[in-house]
């Protein structure tokens, strides 16, 4: 394998992402590369600028099938995260992968060889495979959130503060503490082989952080303020 890409936390559609900005980026790097990976909330459901969470999965599923058709020696993967498990999103995925060769998705994580990629939110509490999806299950029917609430985010986002408290409340050593447990409890962790894992979730980026045999990655999130980087993986 020449190459491989990861990026997540992207939050395309929501009116505090920056998104736009890395697309020609990826459209670039996707077209010499062999593996991309979008690793969770990709796109944001809660918090689109568009009129319905319909709408939203359509479009999203459009860009996703026009770059998949774009870099057809690329295989794109596509892990969903907590923003972006929509049952309106899922199910055109699930129609675009069954006839786009080179797009896989995968409702948990991707392993190829030592490497493992996930989206990260069970670094937000200590969840087992259970866990996850029963916390999951409660947010497959995503509804858009109204003008007061994203005014009162957009107040938040431009003081600054969500740069901050992302960074408070995720430090490295608990985070891969938290994303090791999840590991061992699905059976992929550094005694089953596993020696790289690329995760998100935290908006916090990480790169070549060590704990207990394995080397974490995370690429951030495109936010005002973060760091958003689309890190070649280590295959």
């Amino acid at each position: 394998m020449k190459s491989a890409y990861v990026v997540s936390d992207l939050h395309m559609f929501c009116q505090r992402s920056q998104s736009h900005a890395l697309l020609d980026t990826i459209h670039d790097v996707a077209r010499n590369a062999d593996l991309f990976v979008f690793n969770g909330d990709t796109f944001d459901f809660k918090w689109t600028v568009l009129d319905s969470v319909e709408e939203t999965a359509e479009k999203a599923v459009e860009f996703l099938g026009e770059l998949a058709r774009r870099c057809p020696d690329c295989h794109f993967h596509v892990n969903l995260g907590n923003h972006d498990r929509a049952r309106e999103f899922v199910e055109r995925l699930d129609v675009l992968a069954r006839s786009t060769p080179n797009l896989t998705w995968h409702p948990y994580y991707l392993r190829v060889g030592s490497t493992l990629f996930l989206h990260g939110d069970v670094a937000a509490w200590k969840l087992s495979h259970l866990g996850i999806d029963r916390y999951r299950s409660h947010r497959l029917h995503k509804r858009k959130q109204g003008r007061l609430k994203n005014r009162v985010y957009d107040a938040f986002f431009k003081t600054g503060a969500h740069v901050a408290v992302s960074r408070l409340a995720n430090p490295h050593r608990w985070t891969a503490r938290k994303v090791s447990a999840f590991l061992e409890d699905i059976g992929h962790g550094s005694e089953d082989g596993v020696e790289q894992v690329y995760f998100g979730h935290t908006h916090v980026a990480m790169s070549n952080y060590s704990y207990r045999g394995i080397t974490y990655h995370n690429t951030g999130a495109a936010f005002k303020g973060m760091q958003c980087v689309m890190l070649k993986a280590k295959i």
